[in-house]
Order: C-alpha cells, then sequence, then structure tokens
C-alpha cells in the first residue's frame, strides 16, 4: 500500500490551538498546564479518521510509588510511527496506567502539532504562570562532571520529555556511558545515582533514563 502524505490542511488541523476547556493546571505540578486527552483523540480522529491511529501500550516499571509505561503511537497509512514513555503515580494501577498512557500519547501528538502551543508554554490552563510549561534543553553535558566548586551550583533539571529527543538522548547515553568507564567493575555502575549527582530527575525521569541507558549498552554489545 503506498504511503500517504499529511496534506497542508490536515497539517493546518493537526496545529490548530486546542480550546482553552482543553488545558487546565497540572493537579500537582502547578508549574506545568495538563491538556485533557479526550481533546487529542478527538483531534486525531478529526484529522486521520476513525480507526486510523494504533497505540500500544507496555508496563516497564512498577513500583510502590510510580507506574511507567512505553507507549508505541503508528498511523500506518500515513508511515507514521513513534515511541515514548509516560509515567503516572496514582495509587490505584489502573487509574496510574491510564494517566501514564495519556501521559505518553499527549505528548507523542505533540510531535505532530496537537496542543503544541501548550509544551512551548504559549497556552496554560488557568492558575498556572505564563510560559511555565516550557521546558529548555540544557547544553550537552561534559563527559565527566566537573569538580564541584566551593559552592555547588544549582542541578540543571532533566525531564522524561528531554529524553525523547533522539539527539539529546543520544548525548545523555554517551555521558552516562564514559561515566561508567570511571568504576572499577562497570557492571556494578548505578546510572540513576550517576544520572541525580548532576541533574534534578524525578522518579519518572530517573527510571526512562535508566531503560534507554540498557537499550543503548544492548546496542553497543551487539556491534561488539
Amino acid at each position: 500500500m503506498e504511503t500517504r502524505t499529511i496534506t497542508p490542511e490536515q497539517k493546518a488541523a493537526l496545529d490548530r490551538r486546542l480550546p482553552d476547556e482543553a488545558v487546565s493546571q497540572h493537579p500537582t505540578k502547578k508549574f506545568l498546564s495538563s491538556i485533557k486527552s479526550i481533546y487529542v483523540t478527538e483531534r486525531l480522529n478529526e484529522v486521520f479518521g476513525v480507526g486510523s491511529w494504533r497505540v500500544e501500550t507496555e508496563i516497564v516499571e512498577r513500583s510502590e510509588r510510580m507506574v511507567v509505561v512505553k507507549l508505541r503511537f503508528s498511523i500506518p497509512e500515513y508511515g507514521i510511527y513513534y515511541e515514548c514513555f509516560g509515567g503516572n503515580d496514582n495509587a490505584d494501577l489502573g487509574d496510574a496506567c491510564k494517566g501514564a498512557t495519556t501521559d505518553a500519547l499527549t505528548k507523542v501528538c505533540s510531535w505532530l502539532g496537537i496542543g503544541a502551543e501548550v509544551f512551548k508554554g504559549r497556552q496554560t490552563g488557568a492558575g498556572a504562570p505564563p510560559q511555565s510549561s516550557v521546558q529548555r534543553l540544557p547544553a550537552a553535558p561534559d563527559p565527566i562532571p566537573a569538580a564541584a566548586a566551593v559552592q555547588a551550583a544549582p542541578k540543571k533539571r532533566i525531564t522524561a520529555d528531554m529524553l525523547n529527543d533522539p539527539v539529546l538522548r543520544d548525548q545523555f547515553m554517551r555521558w552516562a556511558y564514559k561515566g561508567s568507564t570511571t568504576v572499577k567493575d562497570p557492571t556494578k555502575f548505578d546510572v540513576i545515582a550517576f544520572l541525580r549527582r548532576t541533574y534534578d530527575a524525578d522518579d519518572t525521569t530517573a527510571v526512562v533514563f535508566a531503560k534507554f541507558y540498557d537499550e543503548y549498552l544492548n546496542s553497543k554489545q551487539q556491534k561488539i
């Protein structure tokens, strides 16, 4: 089957600003805005048609505090395929899985243009400070963290969204791998502890970072 190309009209529909009622202040992270997933799925159905897009999820981490899922999103007719991680800390496992899926889906759809203004900080929910959802990408990390100054500077924040950027993710993986070579036994290298010595990372981000690092190590071993 020949792969279709997104038309200018479809791209304009994807980029169209979400209604104000679709965006609200994040329930726990007050400095961020949250997108109601029904508005995202409605836009997908409007642009591509009901049943044309597919979502598959896999639980990659489950603990007392957090569920992390890996989401695979595809629109076969258009040759579109994305992977993304999402997390949720709801005490109810079912709600946590749904929340983690929604977290990943809204991020993937922002790559298509849906809700991109929210991720840019140009559209915020009621009560959220203007441009609060902007996540600035940090500069590529040094191969090995520099020695601490007399007064340590605040740690830069790293988020799961940043790790979904393939270029930035590769830089982080190279940095972590370089760090593993400084320990006597690389098999005992604690990548999460290494990450948090330099960056401010929440539980979801730390788990996603570790998963990507494992995949990075496996790919290097396969090339040997």
